[in-house]
């Protein structure tokens, strides 16, 4: 790693590029980005009473935040929810981003208030010891905070029924035949090997609710901090190893805003918008800082300041593979695509009026997990989840649906880089199913809980049509997207950032998201990023204020 030197051109480029549109205050915290970690930072930053600033790329989501956003049957309403409240609009996102994904990005990213958390199936798994960097001890106590913030539930409709349950019958049943056992995946966060669990929800009162209530409203009421929108974070500006201001565009317009003396700049962006702010500051690999410099020319920092990190490696997403299932009775799978403009009116009702029904969550009701220890010695964690649903060819009735995701202890790395010209991102090197013992892995998975098919009478497998084919050419032959977007690494711990999420080389930058994670976590990421976000807050504060939050 080379470190950075300090330089007068280093020192003056501040207050070079200042615009006219830049602010003059000077922030005690600023935050880029809102995902999950970037707003747990918000609430837990500015409730020390320092001057916490928020820079986001996209607009205000849900209603209470500002966002006003929806088909028009929900905005004539006059009920408080935006698009972005509605959990049951968890597909709405691909299919009428409406300027919300992240223009350079070539998969589904949210440039919205909450990113992700925004826009996603809002499931909620806490970690079990080992998804994060720290010891049990330090990560206990960040999971106590999470949970207080953010309960979960699996019932999320406010009626009390649960909708849709099929899946959770059909193939929770089929578990149970093999031995598996059901149990609380939040209150029983360590079993996670040959057992399965009601999906839950980070989801409030029949709402989106998550990280975007229950850390975000907090810090918007305090009077120290501030949000601005339509704000995309082009680099840190540093004298040598310091950051003292951060460069942005908005509104077509270059503006700057200034750090103060003791102050901290936490990269929020995400797996792809962290690192791309690293490489536009000259902290990445040279191959990456030339592309941007043949871009920006002599407004690019000077070679002499470049930092040498691995910036973009260690990328991991969880893989995907589908299975499909036929069994008589479940009936038409329900059509949330078709319900953010056309929903089935006594739905619309039954959610408007009292936060119930099928529009209250997502179609998710079952999540089982395996483990396995591979030839290679290592432990791997499959996660398996089940819903009701049409997928690809199958499009007919009765129809249920498994995703296997290889989640934790796989050990094939990726990577992501910059195109040249644009400087949209790319994959450098694929994240899915590289390595021999990972491949393995999903096929022994599969093996061993298909086994179960022959267990539940009626329950016909579709996908993989085992009459044509056999479980290992499935795998290794598979031609479906592999992606999940559960993406983690590009700025990871021990290699980027230090174990206080302190980016090396420098004095007062961090990152705070999924990048800084050093191997895929055990279940759908947003518990996990919050309790991330949750340790690495108690470690800003204590370091410089004292702070005991």
């Amino acid at each position: 790693m080379a470190t950075a030197q300090f330089s007068l051109r280093a020192l003056l480029l501040p207050i070079l590029l200042l615009s006219p549109a830049a602010t003059a205050r000077s922030w005690d915290y600023i935050i880029v980005g809102s995902g999950p970690a970037g707003l747990v930072l918000s609430d837990r930053l500015s409730a020390t009473g320092k001057s916490t600033l928020l820079l986001e790329a996209g607009v205000a989501s849900t209603y209470a935040s500002g966002g006003r956003e929806g088909p028009s049957w929900l905005r004539d309403s006059n009920e408080p929810l935006s698009r972005f409240d509605v959990p049951g609009f968890f597909g709405a996102f691909l299919a009428h981003p409406d300027g919300h994904q992240c223009p350079d990005i070539p998969f589904p990213a949210g440039c919205v208030l909450g990113g992700g958390s925004a826009v996603n199936s809002a499931l909620w798994f806490l970690p079990p010891g080992g998804d994060l960097p720290w010891v049990d001890e330090e990560e206990g106590e960040a999971v106590a905070k999470a949970r207080k913030k953010i309960p979960g539930t699996t019932n999320p409709s406010m009626d009390g029924k649960m909708w849709f349950p099929e899946s959770f019958d059909i193939l929770g049943k089929m578990m149970r035949s093999l031995g598996w056992s059901e149990v609380d995946a939040n209150k029983e966060m360590d079993r996670k090997d040959r057992c399965f669990a009601r999906a839950s929800f980070g989801n409030t009162d029949g709402e989106r609710g998550g990280p975007l209530t229950s850390y975000f409203l907090a810090a918007e009421k305090r009077p120290n901090f501030e949000i601005v929108y339509g704000a995309r974070v082009e680099r840190v500006l540093r004298t040598a190893g310091k950051v003292v201001g951060l460069e942005f565009v908005r509104d077509r317009k270059r503006e700057t805003v200034n750090l103060a003396e003791d102050g901290k700049a936490i990269l929020s962006a995400g797996v792809f918008g962290s690192a791309k702010i690293l490489w536009q500051s000259g902290i990445g690999t040279r191959d990456q800082l030339e592309i941007i410099k043949a871009v920006k020319g002599d407004d690019m920092i000077p070679e002499t300041e470049w930092i040498d990190l691995p910036v973009g490696y260690n990328l991991q997403d969880h893989p995907a593979t589908y299975v499909v299932f036929k069994y008589p009775g479940v009936g038409t799978a329900y059509n949330y695509s078709g319900a953010y403009e056309n929903p089935i009116p006594e739905d619309a009702q039954n959610y408007l009026q009292h936060r119930a029904g099928p529009l209250a969550s997502s179609n998710a009701r079952i999540s089982m997990w395996h483990e396995i220890k591979g030839s290679d010695g290592v432990v791997r964690t499959l996660q398996w989840n089940g819903r009701t649903g049409t997928a690809g060819n199958f499009t007919g009735p009765d129809l249920l649906l498994l995703t296997n995701y290889l989640t934790h202890g796989q050990t094939t790395r990726g990577r992501i880089g910059l195109t040249p010209g644009n400087l949209n991102h790319k994959i450098l090197e694929s994240p899915y199913l590289i390595t021999k013992e990972d491949v393995d892995t999903v096929i022994q998975s599969f093996q061993e809980v298909l086994e179960g098919v022959k267990n539940v009478e009626g329950l016909e497998l579709l996908l993989p049509d085992l009459a044509t084919t056999t479980i290992d050419e499935f795998i290794r032959n598979y031609s479906l997207p592999r992606g999940s977007s559960h993406w983690i690494g590009s700025a990871a711990m021990g290699s980027v950032v230090d174990y206080e999420t302190k980016v090396l080389g420098m004095e007062n930058l961090y990152v705070v998201d999924a990048s800084i994670l050093t191997g895929a976590t055990t279940s759908n990421p947003m518990g996990a990023i919050v309790v991330m976000a949750e340790r690495a807050a108690e470690l800003l504060t204590q370091e410089t204020w004292g702070c005991d939050l």
